[in-house]
């Protein structure tokens, strides 16, 4: 039952492990978080499955290797095995003189599973955020020039 899911009693606890996870891709650790039918949406990336995400999120991280990422949460509300979170989300990019960093608004939704062998997992994920803020810093990135 949803009653004894612990990321639906403790969301802030549970977001926080999810973003640390999430920070340091720490691939490894994903399962620990996301069921394997992770729905992901964020931006233009849209993925089915969490080998699909991690598969996506590994060749995401093989061409911008020195931007890292932390985000930080405001305010999480649960409603029908649903996290509603509101924060920021900063990108730090370490490879441009001055390692300079963007930070941007962001709302994420988390349904979490409630039974089964994925029961307290994420498995789906949407986050909304305005990333047009760290595209020049983006495309000044190794890697990323045409």
């Amino acid at each position: 039952m949803a009653a004894n899911i612990a990321a639906l009693q403790d969301p802030e606890a549970f977001l926080a492990k999810v973003f640390e996870i999430l920070d340091s891709y720490d691939f490894d650790r994903f399962p620990e978080v996301f069921a394997a039918s992770l729905d992901y949406q964020g931006g233009l990336q849209k993925d089915e499955g969490l080998e699909t995400f991690t598969s996506n999120l590994k060749k995401q991280m093989q061409i911008m290797p020195s931007m890292k990422t932390s985000h930080a949460r405001f305010k999480n509300d649960v409603t029908n095995g649903t996290i509603y979170s509101s924060g920021t989300s900063t990108a730090i990019f370490n490879a441009l003189p001055d390692a300079p960093s963007v930070t941007i608004p962001m709302i994420g939704r988390f349904d979490i599973v409630t039974e089964g062998p994925d029961a307290g997992k994420i498995e789906k994920m949407y986050i909304y955020k305005d990333r047009v803020p760290f595209l020049p810093f983006i495309q000044k990135l190794p890697g990323m020039a045409k």
